[in-house]
Order: structure tokens, then C-alpha cells, then sequence
């Protein structure tokens, strides 16, 4: 998954006078560099990116030249041919038609609509027609969101964006800013009261942006950071280290019949148990603020990986998938000397479910946060995650390529962009997003896994969702808790309800109006209450 950047992408560093100094020697002699005295800061052109060394050396510039202290000049050059095999793939994993694929290379080379039907010899109507429904295939509303969310998928796992910064561009501090956050919040409007300015301010401040970098477009101005982040993440000091930026997680690993099960037990013993079910894009990392709300309550917060996420083995071959959930959680809990748990269920309910009809004595009081409906009743899905599991919907066998493309996001600026994009419609969780840093730490340390291929368990639960996985209805369950929040960027929260109200037809609703979709990170108070 790492390595095809590569493969499209070639480096060389340059002295002032444009001699080789690193990188790839060949690719240095063979690529058409213009005249060097005429770059400022950074030049694009014959498919060459080429960034001049800030004169200041400011500190975020400094690590992308340290090994190469005699360097003036990145030259990063982009293979077309790899380009579009690389593209074709990701066609594929989003079930694209090989149309559309064919637009998506051209946006991405051209960067402009424009362009890239004169590039495919299409007329401007047909190339419009063919974007409106890329649009609605990947969730992406606004054409710099898709630029920029395909050549991250192209590129690096670990962006270069503490390696990137005004200098490079030639622009002030407050321009890069805007011209990083125009490529996620494409409303003027949006931009002029996150940034604390005035409309007109960043009307004007755009132009200038543009002028400076001589591109006419906001999808220009997209592709255009896109690119430099790949190339100076791949020219710098290597990628931090996942794990490091990972809080300690405490671990413990049960065998039983040569299966590994990982558990976190965060205390205390006297502890009243309470089991954190983690969602299906995440593990067992539970978020930070909700374990030490439920310790102040008198609670004993545990986390178990499901099969195959985490450190715990997948099912053994010939057993159901939540039978093993079922006899795993029964199993940490006899060795643990618990007889019967509360329970809160982040987005995995229909693990919960299962595991109370496998354990039908086990479970005390559980409460599902934000449950997500069947299939079936998903009739409106909401953003590019949205998109992504529809497509899961018509071709599940897409799932394992999807989530491998979706685990580049493990680095937190990746994260961070995916997040802003995927949450545009829903202002509390956006708000958490700008707001929280420990969010971001939480997540980051709870989704690591999936970059380091540990997929097994979320592609068995996706494609159990995606063939219609479903229950009967379970009466009585009176001491169970639905908490729905009012704001749900997945899918619509009245279509989750009418689904779970229907199956648990005595289970009490509570809702958290202010709340979206990440309910358990910005309203722990909340779940301990119910």
C-alpha cells in the first residue's frame, strides 16, 4: 500500500547552478527543468513540480533539506503512465465505470474541467454530465474535494505537511492557511468565519493566492498543494512513526485454543464492568475522555478487540464471526471473574445484539450509541464515507481494497482532511474537530491498526452489513438504552431510529440534539448518565 507512490513519482535535488546533488541521478539528467533563475518559489509545468529552497530556511522548511544541505531546488516529476495505472485501481475499489476513471486522471493532471475535456475530446456538457456523477459516487460535492481526496489516496501514507509551509509557496502565513483550508471548505462564506475575516478579505486574499501561484481555479489550487505535500513527505526525513504518536494503551493477550484475544482493563479492580464494544472502523482503543468519565462514576472501563481487528486472531475457520465475538467476551470475562458487565456499544450494535443472544445472562444494562440501521434503510447515505459504504452495498468485494486505500489516512494531517471533508454537514462534529486535539489523538491511536493491515475483522462485519445482515425483533429489552444523536454525517439519524425502534420496540430512546456522530468523544457525560 506504501510503495506505489513510487512508482509515479521520481526526486532529485539540485544545487543553485542545477547540478545533481541526490535523488535519482537519471531522472535528474532526463527531465526537461526550465531555466531555474526564473523560479521564485515553486514552478508546475511539463508534469514537474519544482520547489526552490526558502532563502530564510525557516524551521518547517529546514528537515526536508537536511539531507541535502547543498540543495537549491526539489524537483519532483509525475509519470503519467503510472499515474493512470495507479488511478485505474482506485477506479476499481470505488466501482467506478471506466469512463469516469478516464475523467478523474484527466482532472487530476489538468486540474481544471475545462481542460480535461478538451484532453479526453469531449465536449465541455459531456465532461460536466460525467463529474455529476462522480460527484454523487464518491460523496464529494465540490471539485477540489475530489482532487484532493484522490491524490492523497495516490499518494503517501504520511503527508508532508509538517514539511510544507508558506515559504515554499511564496505566500504569507494567513494565505497558506486559507489556501490549505479552501481545500476542504470550498463556501467563501465558510472560509471567511473560520479564518475570522471578512468576505471580501477572502475574496481577496484568493486572488492574490492565485496570482502568486499561476493557476486560475480552486481545483488548481487543490492539486497544487496536493503535489507538493506528496513530494516533500516522500523527499523528507521519513514518516513519524504511528505508534509514537499513540497514547499507551494498556494490553493484555488471553490464547484460548491457540487464538490470541487483546483486552485493555483500565481499572479500577473494585470497579463496577463495564465493556467499551469499539465501532467497526475502529479497535479497542476507547476514547479517552469517556474512560475517565466512567472511572469518576465508580465504573471499570474494558475494551476487547473483536476478531480479527486489533491483536485478537480472527475466527477460527468453520465459525461464525459473532459466535467467536460471543465466546471471546465470555472468555475475558471468566478469566477476569465477571459474571455480568454493563455495556456501551459505539456504532457496533449489531455485534451487541449478537452477543446477548449468545450470552443471553451476561449483559446487565447496555446502552447503543448512534446504531447503525441494516442496509436496508439506509436510503440516504451522507458524504464521501457514505458513498464508500454504499458502494460496499453493490459490490462487497470492493471491501478489503477500499479500507486498505482508506488506512493512508493513519497519519493525523490525513486524518485531519478526511475528517473536515466527511463532517461538512455535521456542525457539532466539525466543531470537535477544530476544537479538540485530544480528538484527533484519540482517533488516530483507535483506527492505527488498519495501517499496519489489520483489516480482517472490519471486511467480515462490512460484508455481513453489505448482504443484509439483520435480526428479529427483541422485546422486553427495557434496561437497554438507543442513544441517537441530532446530527449524524453518515446517515440520516430518523432512518437509523426507524430501524432500531422497530427491532428493540421496548428499548427506551434518549436524544443528544447538540451531539453528531462522534457522540462518545464530545458527550461522555452522557453515556455514563444513561
Amino acid at each position: 500500500m506504501h510503495e506505489p507512490a513510487a512508482n509515479f513519482v521520481r526526486l532529485a535535488f539540485l544545487d543553485r547552478r542545477g547540478h545533481y546533488v541526490g535523488g535519482d541521478l537519471s531522472f535528474a539528467q532526463s527531465a526537461p527543468v526550465p531555466d531555474l533563475d526564473e523560479v521564485d518559489h515553486l514552478v508546475r509545468q511539463h508534469n514537474l513540480l519544482i520547489l526552490r529552497r526558502p532563502a530564510a530556511n525557516g524551521a518547517a522548511a529546514g528537515p526536508l533539506w537536511r539531507r541535502h544541505d547543498s540543495a537549491a531546488f526539489l524537483i519532483g516529476g509525475f509519470d503519467t503512465g503510472q499515474l493512470r495505472t495507479r488511478i485505474a485501481e482506485l477506479g476499481r475499489a470505488f466501482h467506478l465505470t471506466e469512463r469516469q476513471t478516464f475523467l478523474v486522471a484527466a482532472l487530476i493532471e489538468s486540474g481544471s474541467l475545462r481542460a480535461s475535456a478538451a484532453a479526453l475530446n469531449w465536449s465541455y456538457t459531456a465532461a460536466r454530465n460525467a463529474l455529476a456523477e462522480l460527484k454523487v459516487k464518491t460523496g464529494f460535492s465540490d471539485l477540489p474535494l475530489l482532487i484532493a481526496h484522490f491524490l492523497d489516496l495516490l499518494g503517501s501514507p504520511h503527508r508532508g505537511d509538517q514539511l510544507c509551509s508558506h515559504d515554499l509557496f511564496g505566500l504569507s502565513e494567513r494565505q497558506y492557511d486559507l489556501a490549505c483550508l479552501s481545500c476542504s471548505i470550498p463556501s467563501r462564506q465558510e472560509l471567511a468565519a473560520r479564518m475570522g475575516v471578512s468576505l471580501a478579505v477572502v475574496e481577496s486574499e484568493l486572488k492574490s493566492i492565485y496570482l502568486q501561484l499561476g493557476i486560475g481555479s480552486a481545483a488548481e489550487l487543490a492539486r497544487l498543494i496536493a503535489e507538493v505535500r506528496l513530494v516533500t513527505a516522500m523527499a523528507g526525513p521519513g514518516p513519524q512513526d504511528v505508534e509514537a504518536l499513540a497514547n499507551d494503551l494498556p494490553e493484555t493477550r488471553l490464547v484460548v485454543d491457540g487464538r490470541s484475544i487483546a483486552y485493555s482493563d483500565y481499572g479500577p479492580d473494585a470497579g463496577k464492568p463495564v465493556l467499551i464494544m469499539h465501532s467497526a472502523i475502529t479497535g479497542r482503543a476507547a476514547p479517552t475522555r469517556l474512560v475517565a468519565a466512567l472511572q469518576a462514576a465508580g465504573y471499570r472501563p474494558l475494551a476487547i478487540d473483536r476478531p480479527g481487528f486489533g491483536n485478537t486472531d480472527t475466527a477460527p475457520p468453520g465459525e461464525r464471526h459473532h459466535a467467536a465475538v460471543a465466546r471471546d467476551a465470555v472468555a475475558v470475562f471468566t478469566a477476569l471473574g465477571l459474571a455480568q458487565i454493563d455495556l456501551i456499544s459505539l456504532g457496533s450494535s449489531y455485534a451487541t445484539v449478537q452477543l446477548a443472544q449468545h450470552a443471553p445472562t451476561l449483559i446487565r444494562h447496555a446502552i447503543l450509541v448512534n446504531p447503525t440501521p441494516a442496509v436496508g434503510y439506509t436510503q440516504v447515505d451522507r458524504g464521501p464515507l457514505g458513498a464508500v459504504k454504499r458502494r460496499f452495498a453493490k459490490n462487497p468485494t470492493i471491501i478489503r481494497t477500499m479500507i486498505r486505500l482508506l488506512a493512508a489516512y493513519a497519519s493525523p494531517d490525513r486524518m485531519r482532511d478526511g475528517m473536515a471533508r466527511s463532517f461538512r454537514n455535521s456542525p457539532p462534529d466539525l466543531a470537535l474537530l477544530n476544537s479538540d486535539p485530544q480528538f484527533l489523538a484519540d482517533y488516530l491511536r483507535a483506527t492505527r491498526d488498519f495501517a499496519f493491515g489489520k483489516v480482517n475483522g472490519y471486511v467480515t462485519e462490512q460484508h455481513q452489513w453489505a448482504q443484509g445482515a439483520d435480526f428479529p425483533v427483541q422485546p422486553g429489552l427495557r434496561h437497554w438504552r438507543i442513544i441517537q444523536a441530532g446530527h449524524f454525517f453518515l446517515h440520516h439519524p430518523d432512518h437509523a431510529l426507524a430501524y432500531w425502534t422497530a427491532r428493540l420496540p421496548d428499548t427506551p430512546v434518549v436524544r443528544v440534539p447538540l451531539a453528531g456522530q462522534m457522540l462518545c468523544y464530545s458527550h461522555p457525560d452522557a453515556l455514563v448518565d444513561a
